[in-house]
């Protein structure tokens, strides 16, 4: 068994019985939820439900659940570096793509929950899991999300995909060096935000109307001036007075 990472209280709580893990047979294979919701604006959040057997051992089967008391039994600076390796495992592990173009999953909030419930936790929690939420928005133009689960992401994943207001789809379970299939975005533009041709076609009427209207004004305003200037010279040179012969 090679430990990718532990603690004090982990030793203390389930290190004699991880040693003998490898005699006693294999436990059961932990697996990760992915939920994932889009609302009609864009935006997307995620919630995924980690066991956190996935990043303490090479092989999570040849750990038992991993007790509540571990994580409560850690100091700040131990729960820190917990999460730390929970969100170095998922960056690792998750791929997000949007219309096919593949991008990294982006920083989590991660907390400790009840592994049975999902739950927070409590004095009498049993097993630990971690929920990591993570949020953000669809790029412009992508109409399907897909996850790529990596290789040697130690467990398997279920997908359950949800589009806000609607019903959701079926989840898909999806193993390691695998690639969800798509779930079609139907509310996404296929136009980039901005791009509005109508409108701008309108506005450059509006302004194409209104410099002509301008142009006109000054035009008659123009005439009205060279027009005034010419009655009042003819109007002075009558008014002049006749020399007396």
């Amino acid at each position: 068994m090679v430990v990718r990472f532990f603690s004090r209280p982990f030793l203390n709580a389930v290190g004699l019985l991880t040693l003998a893990a490898g005699s006693a047979g294999a436990h059961v294979v932990p697996n990760m939820t992915v939920e994932a919701e889009f609302a009609a604006d864009g935006r997307y959040a995620l919630q995924i439900n980690v066991d956190p057997r996935t990043f303490l051992a090479s092989d999570p089967t040849s750990l038992p659940p991993v007790p509540a008391s571990w994580y409560q039994e850690q100091s700040a600076e131990q729960a820190a570096a917990t999460k730390a390796k929970a969100q170095e495992y998922l960056v690792a592990a998750l791929g997000l793509l949007f219309g096919g173009q593949k991008t990294a999953l982006p920083a989590c909030e991660i907390q400790p929950i009840d592994g049975e419930d999902n739950t927070p936790l409590e004095p009498d929690t049993q097993e630990v899991h971690f929920l990591a939420r993570v949020q953000g928005s669809v790029p412009p133009g992508a109409a399907s999300f897909q996850v790529d689960f990596a290789k040697d992401a130690n467990t398997t994943l279920i997908l359950l995909p949800q589009q806000k207001g609607g019903s959701a789809a079926r989840p898909q379970v999806i193993f390691p060096g695998e690639t969800s299939r798509p779930f079609e975005l139907t509310f996404v533009p296929n136009a980039k935000p901005g791009v509005a041709p109508k409108p701008a076609a309108s506005s450059s009427a509006g302004r194409m109307a209104v410099g002509l209207l301008l142009a006109a004004v000054l035009v008659l305003l123009f005439q009205g001036w060279r027009l005034l200037n010419k009655y009042r010279h003819h109007h002075r040179w009558h008014q002049r007075p006749k020399k007396d012969e």
